[in-house]
């Protein structure tokens, strides 16, 4: 487990690999898992300030406003859902990668292997 990472990322980086024991090569997939990993840290982080600070504030004229770092929440939020999308962290990925990979396995299969 690279030593960088928060709770949030250490958490998440144990259950990936957990979870998809055999299914992912730390050769090749270690850096978008890393990656993944890094971004549930940095909106620990965000969520954590504005905990702390309120999800309100005061705007520049007076008004409430949502706090800033909302929009890096959902933009770091947009992130991991592209990631969950490309390794199959969602069902409707999961089954999209099983048929593509069950589709490559037919494709790649000579006629002498039926």
């Amino acid at each position: 487990m690279p030593a960088h990472l928060k709770t949030s990322g250490r958490e998440v980086w144990r259950a990936v690999w957990q979870a998809g024991a055999g299914a992912y090569s730390p050769d090749t997939d270690r850096n978008i898992i890393l990656r993944y990993a890094e971004l549930h840290d940095r909106r620990a982080d965000f969520l954590a300030l504005i905990d702390a600070e309120g999800l309100s504030v005061v705007g520049s004229t007076g008004q409430p406003a949502v706090h800033p770092a909302m929009r890096y929440v959902e933009s770091t939020e947009r992130e991991l859902r592209a990631i969950e999308t490309a390794i199959g962290f969602t069902p409707e990925a999961r089954m999209r990668l099983g048929i593509v990979a069950a589709e490559a396995r037919r494709v790649a299969a000579s006629p002498a292997d039926f």
